[in-house]
């Protein structure tokens, strides 16, 4: 059977791919489950991840050695922070601004990329290494910083080869990871081995920072309210929502830098074409999952706001959220916060193309998100 593949790459020479620093026998494993099948023209990201395995897995090895003792006895106390929303709903602000409580750490870009040994190189390689990030995100204007916050996602991937974001690396087994979402369909193997992996990588964040509250953003957690409140019953949930329309449209042109950064394989001419639909489909998955679970978390410990309505905002909603979630020392970190707010006033957001035939797609597909949360057919409303 013929497959038609794309005949011109993009970013094909980006060093941006989100297994970097994953340790070999988990990134062979990865690789045997894709069968290694890798395109030629990506043969070089080939050698740059595995490449980096070889350190990542000795000083892993090494660290383990160290540190796995102290952490099969740590406790999970404080319980962490669950940051919400599907990708371009505001959670990475969201992030920044929980995790410059005092009280409060995120995962950072060093921590994720490096999740295996980051108690022991995490003072050292970002000095070295602080020129090696571009200083923004390439889809948006979001500064990049060894030590800005970062999805845990791109650790997990690591730990375990169970996430979504593997099928933008070898799209052609794409339907394979998408279970991974949610973890209905996983194993009940899979789904033990990503609730350990994501217990002791919190606790390894806790171990660096001397036990601070952990605040978590990844969007797949959307779709993980059960999983999550297995582990943490009594974790804390911030979820934010954003226009449809918005939020599909700036995915899209997210997707377009990052699946190009990430490929292993030659895309076939269809995986493009169908973007609008894959990525409906994963949305739509994410905010069922999301809209049916959210009353499972207890009412004391879930805030649920609008992305309209916290943008300009933010101070007053997150004194709300504070109050509500009853997080300590509102005061302290209020003061904190203010000139970091005052430092974003000149931010630019990317601008939207919101076409008729996108927005048609889009109320008919997410037609749900539309009802639950009251965002207007039309556009601007």
């Amino acid at each position: 059977m013929h497959v038609e593949r794309v005949k011109q790459l993009e970013h094909r020479w980006s060093t941006e791919q989100l297994m970097t620093g994953v340790e070999l026998p988990e990134w062979l494993e990865i690789l045997k489950a894709n069968d290694f099948q890798v395109s030629r023209e990506y043969l070089h990201r080939l050698a740059w991840i595995t490449g980096w395995g070889i350190p990542s897995t000795v000083l892993g090895r090494l660290e383990d050695a160290i540190y796995a003792r102290k952490l099969a006895q740590m406790r999970v106390d404080p319980t962490p922070i669950f940051l919400l929303g599907h990708w371009r709903t505001g959670t990475t602000h969201l992030h920044n601004l929980f995790g410059r409580d005092p009280n409060h750490t995120v995962p950072t870009y060093y921590q994720v990329i490096f999740p295996t040994s980051f108690l022991l190189t995490g003072d050292i390689v970002p000095r070295i290494a602080s020129g090696a990030l571009a200083e923004t995100r390439s889809y948006d204007n979001v500064k990049q910083g060894w030590h800005e916050a970062a999805e845990d996602e791109i650790a997990l991937a690591k730990l375990t080869g169970l996430s979504l974001y593997l099928s933008f690396m070898f799209p052609d087994e794409s339907a394979r990871y998408e279970k991974y979402i949610d973890f209905l369909e996983a194993t009940p193997d899979e789904r033990e081995l990503w609730k350990s992996e994501l217990v002791t990588f919190i606790k390894r964040i806790m171990l660096a920072t001397n036990g601070k509250r952990v605040v978590v953003k990844s969007c797949p957690h959307t779709a993980r309210i059960r999983l999550l409140l297995e582990l943490f019953p009594d974790a804390r949930f911030i979820h934010i929502h954003r226009n449809p329309y918005e939020v599909f449209s700036s995915t899209l042109h997210m997707r377009s830098k990052t699946d190009w950064e990430n490929f292993f394989q030659r895309p076939q001419q269809e995986f493009i074409s169908q973007r609008w639909e894959h990525t409906a489909a994963i949305g739509r998955r994410i905010y069922e999952r999301v809209i049916e679970d959210r009353h499972l978390i207890p009412p004391e410990n879930f805030v649920e706001i609008a992305y309209e309505d916290f943008v300009g905002n933010e101070l007053n909603m997150l004194g709300d959220m504070y109050t509500k979630l009853r997080l300590p020392d509102w005061d302290r970190y209020a003061a904190t916060i203010r000139p970091y707010l005052d430092s974003l006033r000149g931010y630019k957001r990317n601008k939207l193309d919101i076409s008729e035939d996108l927005r048609e797609f889009v109320y008919d597909r997410w037609r749900l998100v539309f009802d639950t949360y009251g965002y207007s057919k039309e556009y601007p409303a």
